[in-house]
């Protein structure tokens, strides 16, 4: 199935991802003309560090087209002169701050030429705390850049002494990690689907039925409302069931005809097709409870004792068993989603081709520069200065990569659409969907899988009142925050223990 079930079943895996872009060592950004192919082997790997072509230039005075094409570069950090913050936090040392516009100032053409001039420990970034207002509920931090050696000018403030003695008492400050519990509010045991109120337990049979009837409509033939009547009359406990019998057998036979068994004609009107679903049933590795072996050998009359939440759970089975056939893989792996992507690759890969190609010519005009200019090597500025004379080829090149990425990106999109994504996860066994099955305000709804503790837990679905609408969007604000905060605090953790080490 091309979504994630309401069992947390993973149906279909995702066709195909977009080229992911590299983060910039210096300044932490995901850049997609980060370069840098360092040579440096750490043990069996080899450093995988990169770098954008703006830090290199101002940070240390590299060209990034040329670090590009250097088969033999390694970069600052294993050369033990990169001036980013971690790289000056591991040292022992303040991390800068902006310190391109104070190099150039001091004729310096880049901030690690600067630091060598005038001290690495010279020079940090330090906060400065504002004292606290009577009406300011909390205190403000700002970031301000100093020069250790200003410590006798009072307006600069750098020296630790100075700077604590003239600080006046604050609010301590809050802790970095630290965010405002949010709860989520109770839901509601009402939710209303194709004009029927359904129960909290049954909700997410319909739904998962629902859903998979929106996403492959087109594929299986199926008629406008034909899921709704299907739901309704189940829910209704009416012994008549022509439309729910009918989808039953239409999605039965393309199972079987999948299979290969042509032979049987199955119909509303043949009691068999109930004997050959139990069949099915217990050749296929799905273990139901509710329905042993011998059940199906009574006839259809026990199909018709059954309650809806039964019915309902026949349904999907058949629904699942359905979206291995050769039919719903090719609707899947449409073949002109398939072509749109391999386009997409084709053209992605011509792009970097020809970016390449660049930086090899940017590479051959260094050296012949160099030659002309009787092996002496050139300054940045005449760096500079042949790169500019490329500047509308390579605003061709990038442009032509920007919008392979989008169309791969684009090709995406088709996959997407076919799969159903939760909202929020919650460690206690709370789930927030927003489906298309469910329209009403606000589409959020809350999936209950029951606590590990539960003897035998039962999941049951909930909605919330337009009232509540800002509460349920606030907590699924605090939650992402509270997610990425926790990685942040494992990631500190984790380079803590790697400095102790």
């Amino acid at each position: 199935m091309a979504m994630e079930n309401m069992n947390g079943q993973i149906v279909n895996a995702a066709i195909g991802e977009p080229k992911k872009m590299k983060s910039c060592h210096q300044c932490r950004k995901l850049r997609s003309d980060a370069v840098g192919n360092c040579v440096t082997k750490k043990g069996a790997k080899t450093c995988v560090l990169k770098y954008c072509p703006r830090c290199l230039l101002t940070r240390y005075g590299e060209i990034g087209e040329e670090v590009a094409v250097n088969n033999n570069w390694v970069c600052p950090k294993c050369r033990e002169i990169c001036n980013c913050s971690s790289c000056r936090n591991n040292k022992g040392e303040k991390p800068t701050g902006k310190l391109t516009t104070t190099a150039k100032k001091n004729g310096c053409s880049n901030v690690s030429e600067f630091l060598k001039k005038e001290g690495s420990d010279k020079y940090f970034y330090r906060r400065k705390v504002t004292p606290l207002r009577s009406n300011d509920p909390l205190y403000s931090v700002d970031h301000r850049f100093c020069c250790a050696e200003e410590i006798n000018d009072s307006s600069a403030g750098c020296s630790e002494e100075n700077a604590a003695a003239r600080t006046k008492p604050v609010l301590k400050e809050k802790e970095e990690f630290q965010l405002e519990e949010v709860r989520l509010p109770q839901g509601i045991g009402s939710i209303t689907v194709s004009s029927v109120d359904l129960h909290p337990e049954n909700a997410g049979s319909v739904l998962q039925f629902l859903e998979f009837c929106l996403t492959f409509r087109e594929a299986l033939g199926l008629r406008d409302g034909q899921a709704d009547l299907v739901v309704r009359e189940v829910l209704s406990g009416s012994q008549e069931h022509s439309t729910l019998t009918q989808t039953i057998i239409q999605l039965l036979s393309l199972t079987l005809v999948d299979r290969g068994d042509i032979s049987v004609g199955l119909s509303a009107t043949d009691d068999r097709w109930f004997t050959i679903l139990g069949k099915c049933l217990v050749e296929s590795e799905v273990k139901l409870d509710d329905f042993p072996p011998e059940m199906f050998q009574k006839g259809i009359s026990e199909y018709e004792e059954m309650d809806s939440l039964q019915k309902l759970k026949l349904l999907n089975f058949v629904c699942d068993e359905a979206l291995g056939t050769s039919v719903m893989r090719n609707f899947i792996e449409n073949p002109e989603y398939v072509e749109k992507k391999k386009k997409a690759e084709e053209k992605l890969n011509a792009a970097e081709a020809r970016e390449k190609q660049l930086y090899k010519k940017i590479k051959d005009d260094f050296a012949k520069a160099e030659a002309n200019n009787h092996g002496v090597a050139l300054t940045i500025e005449q760096r500079v200065a042949i790169i500019s004379q490329m500047s509308a080829e390579s605003e061709e090149v990038h442009f032509e990569k920007k919008k392979a990425l989008e169309m791969q990106s684009k090709s995406q999109e088709y996959n997407d659409a076919l799969r159903t994504h939760p909202v929020e996860l919650d460690d206690n066994g709370l789930i927030l969907w927003n489906l298309k099955s469910y329209n009403e305000e606000p589409t959020i709804l809350l999936q209950d899988l029951g606590s590990c503790s539960d003897i035998c837990p039962h999941e049951k679905w909930y909605s919330f009142s337009s009232e509540q609408k800002p509460q349920v969007e606030k907590y699924i604000t605090f939650k992402r925050k509270k997610c990425r905060l926790e990685k942040k605090m494992e990631k500190k953790e984790k380079k803590r223990k790697t400095i102790l080490q």
